[in-house]
This record gives structure tokens, C-alpha cells and sequence, in this order.
């Protein structure tokens, strides 16, 4: 994904970039040493104290404001060269919201790298019969509230589309094992529990069982877990400029990004437990080796 963005991007002079959800900056540590030209970060976040926690590079500018705010932010903006990224917000955000920055983008003719949107899906070995029952209940949790949960990469893709905006999607599963932090992998796991008890109490007992199960799993170095997330690369207008197809191929691999857990106890996706929607919590830690490298474009809502 990166390397299309690159090949769209050519620039001579810097580019303004603006993180949606930016938290403590995590996106930004990942992503500005791939982006081979000069790049001024604005970051729109609602958690003042969150974003504020940790030190950003020089020049890092900070918004408080939700992501209703992107669309006067764009408007407002005299730059030339602009782009608009996130990681893992785009599920945990309502419909409104998500329609929202989707017309920001079409409606200011702007870029944007939107990463590690929540698929659904979750792939764990060994099987266990209570597998589908917790991940059911979890993913209803995400769609609480109006919030677009495991539907927001399709909801996007199609608005951006409509919107006349090329776009690629690229699948970026969280690939986990006892070579893992095991710590991670325990608190990944508890946290989609809690969504999932909490959707439906009924499933705290074999809840509870299940983890201890893959606690012993993972100590015993049996335990494989595969977490759906994709990217979504948009660009406005037609896909002209863009890289082939063979050269994501053989560019697109990036290395582990492994970002410490946030300080003060929030959980890898606080926004799982939160009794409202999107607020700005960020998601600290994110791992993006083996990523897939088979893009999916799409124009005009049509898949090529």
C-alpha cells in the first residue's frame, strides 16, 4: 500500500499529513520513515491528556477535536500536498462518523491511507467448539451503538467509490504465535472476551474456560491466532499514477512495528469497552509483519 502511495505522491515540496485518532503517535512512528519525502503531521484526536502522553517529533502538530472535525481542517487548508491516515479506528467509529470522513475526503478531492480497519474475522488453532459463539457475540459488541464494527471497510470502500475515488484494499492480519509477545497475545485475547461477555453475559463461564484453555496453548507453543484487518488506500479521480500491480508485489513488505502498551493501563483497543462511541482513544500497539501483499482495486464501486 505504501508504495502506491509514493507513486502517487511525487513531490517536490512536504506533505501534510493528518492522523485521524492519532492517540499517543503510533501511526506516525510507523509510518513516517517509509514515506521518502519531507512530511509536516497534524494530529486530530478528542483525548487531549492521550495524545499529550508521549514525545512526538519536532514540528508535530496536535488538534483536539473528533473526526467530525477533518472536514473544516480540510477546507481550511491551503496546502497542495495532503493526506489523511489512521490505524484501527475506522470499525470502533459510528456510520455518521465513518460517512463523515468519507465526505471530507471526497468533498476536499484528498488521499488517504486508512489501516488496520477490523474485519470480523478471527482464525485460531487449536479449534474449539465455543470459537464462533465468542467471536459472534465480540463482533456484535463492535457494532454496538450505530458503530460500523466489522462492516466499516465495506461501508468506506463503497462511499469513496461512489465518490469517484480509486481504491485499494489490502488484507493485514495480526499473525500471533508463542514466538509473540505472550503477554500481548493474553491481553488481546481477555480483551475480546470482555466484549464478547459483555454483549452476552450468558458466556462468561465458558468464557472464562476458554481462556485459561489458550493461556496453556500459548505456554505450551501450540496456540496460532490470525486477527482480520485491512488497509484501504483511496485516491481521488482514476488510478493513473498508480504502481503496478507486480511492484507492490515485491515492495510492499514492511517490517514489525511493535509499539509499547500504553503507560497508563489502556487496553490494546480501549474503545472495545467504552460505553460510547469513537472518542479518540488510540490503539498503541500494532504489528504489521507477514502483511498480505495481493491488493484489491476498486472503481467506481466496481471490483477490477
Amino acid at each position: 500500500m505504501i508504495n502506491y502511495l509514493i507513486d502517487a505522491g511525487r513531490l517536490t515540496g512536504v506533505l501534510e499529513i493528518i492522523d485521524l485518532g492519532a492517540g499517543t503517535g503510533a501511526n506516525q512512528r510507523w509510518l513516517a520513515p517509509r514515506l521518502p519525502f519531507q512530511q509536516c503531521w497534524i494530529h486530530l484526536d478528542h483525548d487531549s491528556a492521550i495524545s499529550r502522553s508521549l514525545p512526538l517529533p519536532d514540528g508535530t502538530m496536535i488538534i483536539d477535536g473528533s473526526v467530525e472535525a477533518l472536514e473544516p481542517l480540510l477546507a481550511g487548508s491551503t496546502g497542495d500536498h495532503r493526506v489523511v491516515a489512521c490505524s484501527a479506528l475506522l470499525d470502533v467509529l459510528t456510520m455518521g462518523q465513518l460517512d463523515a470522513v468519507c465526505q471530507a475526503l471526497i468533498g476536499n478531492q484528498v488521499p488517504a491511507l486508512l489501516s488496520l480497519s477490523v474485519t470480523g474475522t478471527l482464525s485460531i488453532s487449536p479449534v474449539d467448539p465455543h470459537d464462533q459463539r465468542l467471536l459472534d457475540a465480540f463482533n456484535d459488541h463492535q457494532r454496538r451503538s450505530g458503530r460500523a464494527g466489522p462492516e466499516a471497510v465495506t461501508l468506506a470502500v463503497d462511499a469513496l467509490c461512489a465518490g469517484g475515488f480509486t481504491v485499494r484494499t489490502q488484507e493485514t492480519p495480526w499473525q500471533l504465535t508463542a514466538a509473540s509477545d505472550s503477554m500481548f497475545v493474553e491481553q488481546l485475547l481477555q480483551e475480546r472476551l470482555d466484549a464478547a461477555v459483555a454483549q452476552d453475559d450468558s458466556l462468561a463461564a465458558a468464557a472464562k474456560a476458554w481462556f485459561e484453555l489458550r493461556r496453556v496453548q500459548l505456554r505450551l507453543g501450540v496456540l496460532k491466532i490470525e486477527v482480520g484487518h485491512r488497509d484501504i488506500l483511496a485516491l481521488p479521480g482514476g488510478s493513473s499514477g498508480l504502481a503496478s500491480r507486480g511492484e507492490v508485489e515485491h515492495g510492499a513488505e514492511v517490517t514489525a512495528q511493535i509499539e509499547p502498551l500504553h503507560g497508563s493501563g489502556q487496553g490494546i483497543r480501549q474503545q472495545i469497552g467504552a460505553g460510547e462511541p469513537y472518542a479518540g482513544n488510540p490503539v498503541t500497539y500494532q504489528d504489521r509483519s507477514r502483511r498480505q501483499v495481493e491488493p484489491i482495486e476498486y472503481t467506481g464501486g466496481q471490483e477490477i
